[in-house]
């Protein structure tokens, strides 16, 4: 057994959906080594009563769901419940699968004491034998969230994780019922002001992982939707630029003009967009913050489009390619980490 110390006042929450007795087993190993421990029963039906009875016997409290409504709803259900507790505690997650030992529970649990103001992740290395689902999935999300966040997590997928006591509420309000929901979480870190720490944990796949309940294809689509709302404002935005520009060409306005003209219309479109859909953030400092950038981008985009026309009259249309390339990467970064930030 690992030396850990678990900090006073902390619950290990394990949402459940048609467990074995690999979930009775973990619960009974967590109770025994004098821990709270909290299983919400996500609708699995009277077919798996005797587990949910077994976790009982051992003093753990069970929230029953009367259909399956998903494990973002399940983590939602067993926050509240710890939230209506007169003083709520920190929160370690778990699954209920057997990928989660009790030793590497009481590793993250020990991170989150140390570190009271950070989401606490339990990392896998996925090195060896490891189910290509689960390789892949996490590989992509992890490549994503990265480029989007700008924050580094080797695991994305982890259900391990601890929660400050103090996040809980916000942790209620995050949207997502199913696997989403984790996603969203590691993507409001910022705007939850919760640094993320990191500890390695054993990588555990029994029967090749057939036990779990993620779809690698479905849920995985799920994920990817939280993470594809970050390109579908920038290409809205680059359409609406694209057709104005070559509109105002046609209509045989300068460059200069007709650059400008476009970028402005499509810069009223791409703040709307960034601030309802994509970092579903931002008041009047984001509008004068984002009204400088637009103004920078406009003026170095014309200019560059100008000087690039001048070598080449007859590719007017096609120079804006190469500069509005160039600028997307900055313009990106700089919203993410001056203009939507809480």
């Amino acid at each position: 057994m690992l030396s850990t110390t678990v900090p006073n006042n902390t619950t290990i929450l394990i949402p459940a959906y048609k467990p074995d007795q690999r979930l009775a087993a973990l619960v009974s190993d967590l109770r025994g080594r004098g821990l709270d421990v909290l299983v919400v029963d996500d609708g699995g039906g009277t077919a798996y009563a005797d587990i949910f009875d077994q976790v009982k016997s051992f003093g753990a409290t069970v929230l029953t769901h009367a259909v399956n409504l998903g494990k973002g709803h399940a983590l939602k259900t067993g926050l509240n419940a710890l939230l209506m507790r007169e003083n709520p505690p920190a929160v370690v997650t778990a699954d209920a699968d057997g990928q989660h030992t009790t030793d590497d529970i009481l590793k993250v649990a020990d991170l989150l004491g140390k570190h009271p103001g950070a989401l606490a992740l339990g990392v896998r290395a996925f090195t060896g034998k490891v189910p290509l689902k689960s390789r892949a999935g996490n590989s992509i999300t992890r490549f994503v969230y990265t480029w989007i966040t700008g924050i580094r997590c080797r695991d994305t997928q982890t259900g391990l994780r601890g929660l400050p006591a103090a996040s809980l509420p916000d942790m209620m309000r995050l949207p997502g019922e199913r696997y989403e929901y984790e996603m969203n979480m590691l993507l409001r870190l910022k705007e939850l002001k919760l640094e993320l720490v990191e500890a390695p944990i054993e990588t555990v796949y029994i029967n090749d992982n057939k036990g779990s309940h993620f779809n690698p294809f479905k849920d995985a689509l799920r994920i990817m939707a939280v993470l594809l709302r970050f390109g579908l404002s920038s290409v809205l935005s680059l359409a609406a630029d694209w057709g104005m520009y070559a509109a105002f060409l046609n209509a045989g306005m300068g460059i200069g003009l007709a650059y400008s003209g476009a970028r402005a219309i499509s810069a009223a479109l791409n703040f709307t967009l960034n601030r309802t859909i994509v970092f579903q953030k931002g008041g009047w400092q984001s509008a004068l913050r984002y009204a400088a950038l637009a103004a920078a981008q406009l003026a170095i985009g014309a200019t560059l489009t100008h000087l690039l026309s001048s070598f080449s009259p007859g590719r007017s249309f096609w120079i804006k390619l190469p500069v509005d390339a160039l600028l997307f990467i900055v313009n990106f970064y700089v919203q993410r980490e001056w203009i939507f930030t809480s």
